[in-house]
């Protein structure tokens, strides 16, 4: 699937669909503010007789308190398992009897609430919407039930080698910051969760002041308005708690953690803090990472780790900029007597990237592919509406997305050198993988390891 997107992406740049002198305007919402602080964005389209309500609560899984990680998540999971008058049953049949389409996720600096309904039956869904978002029951019955199935899906994931890698990469570089556990926490803290917690950190953190709620479809502004006024407008505003994030620790020296498995395979996760979203070489940074491992089969990565040296299937490099810094990481999964020189090739292909420009072709084949896979973001009505809370979590401005294009355009070679300088650490990274250690030998100059 994601080969085919990189080619569909490439080939409307290539056949004009998306050139320079036509490219794709992004569009823009209306911004209303209620008196309360709830800001609702609004864009309206009457191509489909569809409405999507995304609504974004900054409840993510940054504000977990200290030994209560998965409590974010745990929140909003519960939401749909009943209100004060409603039961999770009624909650379910109210959505599947008009094919209404409902979810619910738990980001690190956010939590997302998505609704798609077909616009004849947005008054009959979207009160119930409203009520799970503002009247959650947290029953006791449902909270055990719930428990239960998170607590197996966390014993699921953990067998997973890829997983285990990245959680212990996370771990290394976050430390005592919220980034580092995972958004569903851990077993241990997900089971001491009860329902007054669950109930408490609802009444913390949702209120309409610390709400956007973005809706795109066959609507008419006006009316959406007085809807939401009359279902939200009394909804309290209550003020916020101001969380001081703790630093990030400076990575020290290069260090390696091996975690023993019985496996042929090792899985390696090599990196060190990426940019915030906010950043102003965010472009930059983009038009380097795919010509360094995001584009596919194009990449170097790949080009050389898989393709020259058929060392491994799967590499890639990738990074997670958020409201604080986000992690850089460069991935691969390689036989474990492998892992010693795919771990050098790594490395040599960030010194490469930093100490020589990238070629015209590169650099224009990762503009192209940018440019060209832009409109796909905003595909269907709820990615559209999913697209304008980043520009409010992250504020970002009301302009951005085309501002974005037109400095994507505008990134030079110098410009990717300059940003390969800045953020990738050849000599300064960390480095988890899970592995057969007995198969897997390293031996890579001033890296301090340690097996687990």
């Amino acid at each position: 699937m994601r080969k085919m997107f990189f080619a569909v992406a490439l080939f409307l740049a290539a056949a004009g669909m998306v050139s320079a002198q036509n490219i794709w305007t992004p569009p823009q919402p209306k911004r209303i503010v209620l008196k309360n602080g709830l800001t609702i964005l609004l864009l309206e389209n009457h191509q489909l007789p569809v409405i999507s309500a995304e609504v974004m609560v900054k409840a993510g899984s940054v504000t977990d308190p200290a030994g209560y990680a998965g409590l974010a998540n745990f929140t909003i999971e519960m939401l749909a398992k009943g209100t004060d008058s409603r039961s999770a049953l009624d909650i379910a049949d109210n959505f599947d009897f008009v094919g209404a389409q409902f979810a619910v996720k738990c980001d690190y600096d956010a939590a997302f609430i998505s609704l798609t309904t077909l616009a004849k039956d947005f008054n009959r869904t979207v009160p119930v919407l409203f009520e799970l978002l503002t009247k959650p029951a947290f029953d006791s019955l449902e909270t055990g039930r719930l428990k239960a199935e998170l607590l197996s899906a966390i014993e699921a994931k953990g067998d997973r080698p890829n997983t285990q890698s990245a959680e212990a990469f996370n771990l290394m570089l976050f430390k005592d910051h919220p980034y580092a556990h995972p958004g569903m926490g851990d077993a241990e803290s997900v089971s001491r969760i009860s329902r007054q917690d669950l109930a408490g950190y609802h009444q913390k953190y949702y209120a309409p002041n610390n709400c956007i709620i973005s809706l795109v479809g066959d609507f008419k502004s006006s009316q959406i308005k007085r809807i939401l006024e009359q279902n939200l407008g009394n909804w309290a505003a209550r003020n916020m708690p101001q969380s001081i994030l703790p630093e990030i620790p400076p990575i020290g020296q290069p260090r390696a953690l091996l975690i023993n498995r019985q496996i042929n395979q090792a899985y390696i996760n090599l990196g060190f803090l990426g940019p915030k979203r906010s950043d102003p070489d965010y472009q930059a940074i983009r038009v380097m990472n795919y010509i360094l491992g995001g584009g596919g089969f194009v990449s170097r990565l790949v080009k050389n780790i898989r393709m020259a040296q058929g060392l491994a299937y799967d590499v890639d490099s990738y990074y997670d900029p958020r409201s604080d810094f986000g992690p850089y990481i460069l991935s691969v999964q390689t036989k474990c007597a492998s892992a010693d020189t795919a771990i050098k090739s790594l490395i040599a292909e960030m010194r490469l990237i930093q100490s020589q420009p990238v070629s015209e072709e590169e650099l224009k084949e990762a503009q192209d592919y940018i440019r060209g896979s832009y409109p796909f973001r905003f595909e269907t009505s709820g990615q559209t509406a999913r697209q304008f809370l980043y520009l409010e979590l992250y504020d970002l401005g009301a302009d951005y997305f085309r501002q974005d294009m037109q400095k994507t355009l505008q990134v030079t070679q110098a410009d990717v050198m300059a940003a390969a300088k800045k953020y990738l650490k050849p000599d300064n990274f960390l480095l988890a993988m899970v592995t057969d250690t007995s198969q897997t030998k390293l031996n890579i100059p001033g890296l301090k390891i340690e097996k687990q």
